[in-house]
């Protein structure tokens, strides 16, 4: 018997597929840090090219998998990350202090019209007899 569960609100199907994509995210990052060892300790650049890593470490994967796809077997095997939540390095900054209440207003609200915009096409889909469980 297959339990199907159904989010109960916009609240609820956000943090379900929040979730769903941040445990995809964890496993490329923990492919990545087993390939290209850099990922793993802090490199001494500015920010502007820390940034620029990972999108080139990506790209370098995504070519070596297309020109030899057997390569990535030693790479996937139970692919989680080794230290998720946590930042590749101790150098530079991604924001100058905490958030001020402006900011943060601004944030959640940004999310509320992502999880409406969510459960609208959700329930739509829902209406039209589609499969939640493949939304």
């Amino acid at each position: 018997m297959e339990l199907l569960y159904r989010p109960k609100n916009k609240e609820e199907l956000f943090n379900l597929r929040h979730a769903s994509a941040r445990n995809v995210i964890e496993r490329i990052f923990g492919v990545l840090k087993r390939r290209f060892r850099i990922l793993v300790h802090p490199p001494h650049y500015d920010m502007d090219v820390q940034a620029r890593i990972p999108p080139a470490l990506c790209a370098i994967h995504n070519f070596i998998r297309i020109h030899d796809p057997d390569e990535l077997a030693e790479y996937a095997e139970d692919s989680v990350d080794e230290q998720p939540g946590t930042r590749i390095s101790d150098q530079g900054e991604l924001a100058h202090g905490p958030p001020n209440n402006q900011s943060r207003e601004r944030a959640s609200a940004r999310r509320d019209q992502i999880a409406k915009a969510m459960w609208d096409s959700y329930q739509g889909y829902i209406r039209r007899g589609g499969n939640p469980m493949e939304t």
